[in-house]
């Protein structure tokens, strides 16, 4: 059994660190930790910025921040402009990876397409059966 070193490469820099939690080198980890700090400093200051206006205070992209609150690294109860993007049609949604929008429409046709498989199996049972005599 060999209990040799595991070593993966960062996907942040590139470089080889010995594999963690974190899935980053710590370089990198500690980028993103002042990262998170400043965008959480800029929001204790005003808790009503949306993502792009953190981002632009902060110079962090936009995109980068929404991966964190999808992650969970930046929690939205007290910040209620912030939000996560659907991943359908790019509304902003507060909670799941999907707007409301998106989520009742795939609801509705999930429905639609089990009350079609329903009447197709209906209509094959009935040409299918036959009377029989006894």
């Amino acid at each position: 059994m060999s209990l040799g070193l595991r070593v993966a490469q960062c996907p942040g820099c590139g470089s080889l660190y010995q594999e963690n939690s974190r899935k980053q080198c710590p370089d990198c980890s500690a980028v993103e930790d002042a990262q998170i700090e400043a965008i959480e400093r800029q929001l204790r200051r005003n808790r009503f910025l949306n993502n792009e206006q953190v981002a632009e205070i902060t110079s962090i992209p936009a995109e980068r921040i929404r991966g964190w609150i999808r992650k969970g690294k930046i929690k939205l109860y007290d910040y209620p402009n912030l939000a996560d993007s659907c991943d359908l049609c790019g509304e902003p949604t507060r909670s799941g990876k999907l707007c409301v929008k998106c989520s009742s429409r795939i609801q509705s046709d999930i429905v639609r397409v089990f009350e079609q498989e329903r009447l197709m199996k209906e209509r094959n049972r009935a040409t299918h059966s036959y009377i029989s005599k006894r």
